[in-house]
């Protein structure tokens, strides 16, 4: 039998507002985000936005370009 999960609203609003950001994106039914790198093309996720963007930042500046 398959069960299908009523989306929250909030969860919602969260990925509208995040749409246009690039490489960006979020999975409503693993409650995650996901990041691709636009440089090597790394695919990074983590539990909250917050996270994300420390994954991302600290991704960029030490292991992919390498400490710009």
């Amino acid at each position: 039998m398959l069960s299908l999960e009523i989306l929250d609203p909030f969860d919602t609003f969260v990925s509208k507002k995040y749409n246009n950001k690039p490489g960006y994106g979020y999975n409503f039914f693993t409650k995650e985000w996901t990041y691709n790198c636009s440089s090597c093309g790394e695919d990074l996720d983590a539990p909250n936005r917050k996270t994300m963007t420390k994954i991302r930042l600290y991704h960029t500046r030490n292991e992919c370009l390498g400490g710009y």
